[in-house]
This record gives C-alpha cells, sequence and structure tokens, in this order.
C-alpha cells in the first residue's frame, strides 16, 4: 500500500468521481482506475460501489478513508516538521452546530486562514453522541459544542463561554407584553430553540 494510492482513494471519496478526482490530481482516469483496483486486491475488500457514473464508499471504503485522511495529515505534518516548512500543512477536521459556525466562526476562518494558508479546514455538523469516540479514534481533531454541561472520559473538555438565553416573541404574542415568566407560563407554548445534539 503507497500513499500516493490513499492520497488518490480520498480524493476519489470526497469527490465521488473517478473523473473528477483525475482532473484534480492531473493524472489519467486509467491510472486513478489501477491504483484503486490495486488497493482493493491488497486489501481484499471492495472500496467503492460503482453506481452509473457515481462512486459511493462502501463500509470498508468508509473505514479506510477515515484512516486515509489521518494518514495524509499526518505526512503533511511530518514533512513540515521535518523540512521546517514556514507554514502548518495538513488538515483540521471540526464538528460543530452550523448555528454556532455562523455566528462566530468566520473571522476566526478567516485570520487562520491568514495564518495557516496550507491547512484545510473541514467542518462537520455535531452531534455529542459519537464525539468521544471520534476524538479518541482522530476521525476529528476539535469540537464545538452547545451545552449546559458535558463530561467526556479521555477527551479535554474547556468551556469558552457563556450564553445568555433570551425568550422572543411576535410583538402580539400572548405573553410578549409580561415582563416576567415563569416556565409553567409557557405551558402549551411552540417553542424554537438551538439543538445542542
Amino acid at each position: 500500500m503507497e500513499f500516493r494510492q490513499l492520497k488518490t482513494f480520498r480524493v476519489v471519496a470526497e469527490l465521488t468521481s473517478f473523473t473528477r478526482a483525475a482532473e484534480q490530481l492531473h493524472l489519467a482516469q486509467s491510472s486513478v482506475s489501477a491504483q484503486i483496483r490495486g488497493l482493493e486486491e491488497e486489501l481484499q475488500v471492495m472500496l467503492f460501489d460503482r453506481i452509473g457514473r457515481r462512486v459511493l464508499l462502501t463500509d470498508a471504503g468508509r473505514k479506510l478513508y477515515d484512516y486515509a485522511r489521518r494518514i495524509e495529515g499526518i505526512t503533511d505534518e511530518l514533512r513540515s516538521e521535518v523540512a521546517g516548512e514556514r507554514y502548518a500543512r495538513g488538515s483540521l477536521t471540526i464538528r460543530m452546530p452550523e448555528t454556532l459556525a455562523t455566528v462566530y466562526m468566520v473571522p476566526v476562518i478567516e485570520e487562520f486562514n491568514r495564518e495557516y494558508p496550507d491547512v484545510r479546514l473541514i467542518f462537520i455538523n455535531c452531534a455529542d453522541r459519537q464525539l468521544a469516540r471520534e476524538l479518541n479514534a482522530g476521525r476529528i481533531d476539535l469540537a464545538f459544542l452547545m451545552t449546559d454541561e458535558l463530561q467526556m472520559q479521555d477527551v479535554k473538555v474547556v468551556m469558552l463561554k457563556s450564553e445568555e438565553l433570551v425568550l422572543a416573541a411576535a410583538p402580539t404574542h400572548l405573553l410578549a407584553s409580561r415582563r416576567s415568566l415563569e416556565l409553567l407560563d409557557l405551558t402549551g407554548q411552540t417553542i424554537l430553540y438551538p439543538k445542542t445534539d
């Protein structure tokens, strides 16, 4: 198994197309197909289901994708450290709710890209049920959550800030004129609230 095969596999998996992967990698499509075939033969599994012109990862392919991404990130990091490159390279995979990303991440991403232009940021919507396993397995590097309490074994958890929750209603709503509310006042009301998991 060669690093170039894993890189080719990752690109095919992300683009779901041998043709587009060949274009991005500046390879002949036959070379991309041969590399994937070589991986499948060596691992003795099918990595893709071919459906017309699209390809979808099999269960084995999904497992290999996680490893391929991690190996590529480690290789970029190693190259950067050993060669003494000025900028960090590789990728950083972050899980976080879309609401947090929309409100807080735009200036953070701009500054990060200025500081680390060769690091690829990958954002995935957040679900806290699998976070500990994903972090410990290296599938993701970092996660942000909006929650009142979080404890995870073998995962470092840091509270970054507190947010005041505010109840908002239309001016014509029955409760809009009230200066204070009790929890029971909300019984029977339709409430939209941020998703935390």
